[in-house]
């Protein structure tokens, strides 16, 4: 198993993803099982003269708050939460589960809840422009979840976070050009997918695992580790036509062979071949324009090769894309959801304006 330098990880988060500065708040949340690499992200931010406030949390607490509280004092929002906001310059979040099968069967109607509380306090976050790091974490039980050896799967991670950075922005920046010169997007594949879409005058994101001055200028203040994606909004009426997706994940629970159909960019039907009940249920149970298609992403990371459940890797395999229903405000769509879902779409084609991007999963720019 390759060994990994938490502080060296701290560092990079700290310096390079968030960069930040002196007299900065910056929020930390995490689990029990990551809480070394917490604290060191901490340290380095205080070491920058910033100020960390840590909040931890694990599936155990987020199970028994879900099933021993009442639905109307779940999707209450804290007040005070939105308050404290006021004074926060990042936020920097670890997974905190060490073991997501714990909360695969929590009742999805209080899922909903909760998420309708936490929406007006992403809504602030978007609004004004908090910046945040999302990053994943591997674990034994995760590895045995997702039917993956762990050696595998903790190689797989740390090598995503250590890819070549500048070779991903330089081909990430290639994607972006092809697609900011077009508008009609096309996809196929050989599973039957035949989607059409516009993604107009959007703006195209190269998430590249910096939060950059010219970021933060656009509008884009916040990233996912490991990176290694383009993405977009696109236009939230446009989407017509059918799209098979290989597999999405919900809270421990894998939901394969999704075939969805749009109408006007929105999801009108859909069956899957694995929990298709639970796929009904997630999106049943959401809020606001949860069924319009809120973006378009590419994955660009070379030392990702395969789906397994786990979305913040998922997202990023070299020759997939993915495209997510709901919530788009926070990148310059107009969704307003308390969901945001990536499907996972392996080997397709795609075309900007006729000029074809991917080929059965094979880049050609």
């Amino acid at each position: 198993m390759i060994e990994v330098d938490l502080e060296e990880i701290a560092d990079k988060i700290v310096n390079k993803c968030m960069r930040v500065e002196e007299d900065e708040v910056i929020m930390i949340g995490g689990g029990t099982h990551n809480f070394e690499l917490v604290e060191n992200i901490a340290v380095n931010i205080k070491k920058n003269g910033a100020f960390p406030v840590i909040r931890t949390s694990t599936e155990r607490l987020q199970k028994k708050m879900t099933e021993e509280v009442d639905k109307e004092i779940l999707e209450k929002t804290p007040e005070h939460m939105l308050r404290w906001l006021d004074d926060v310059d990042g936020r920097i979040g670890l997974d905190f589960q060490k073991d997501p099968r714990i909360l695969q069967q929590l009742p999805e109607e209080k899922i909903g809840a909760q998420r309708k509380a936490r929406k007006p306090l992403q809504d602030k976050i978007t609004e004004e422009k908090i910046r945040w790091t999302g990053m994943g974490y591997p674990t034994e039980e995760k590895a045995e979840m997702y039917g993956i050896d762990f050696e595998e799967f903790w190689d797989m991670f740390w090598k995503a976070m250590d890819v070549d950075y500048e070779g991903l922005m330089e081909k990430g920046q290639k994607i972006a050009e092809q697609l900011d010169e077009g508008e009609k997007v096309h996809i196929t594949s050989e599973k039957g997918t035949d989607l059409k879409f516009s993604i107009g005058d959007r703006k195209i994101i190269v998430d590249d695992g910096i939060i950059s001055e010219k970021d933060i200028e656009e509008g884009f203040v916040g990233n996912n580790l490991p990176c290694g994606e383009v993405f977009c909004a696109p236009i939230e009426d446009s989407a017509n036509g059918k799209a098979y997706f290989d597999v999405a994940f919900y809270r421990g629970n894998e939901i394969r062979g999704i075939e969805a159909t749009f109408e006007d960019g929105k999801l009108v039907e859909a069956t899957a071949e694995k929990n298709e009940e639970l796929f009904h249920e997630v999106i049943e149970n959401a809020q606001g324009d949860k069924k319009n298609i809120g973006e378009f992403g590419i994955g660009i990371n070379p030392e990702v090769h395969q789906a397994i459940g786990y979305t913040i890797t998922d997202e990023k395999i070299m020759g997939s894309i993915h495209i997510a229903l709901g919530e788009n405000k926070m990148f310059g769509g107009e969704n307003d959801s308390s969901l945001h879902w990536d499907l996972v779409m392996l080997d397709p084609s795609f075309e900007v304006d006729g000029n074809k991007v991917m080929d059965n999963g094979e880049h050609l720019v």
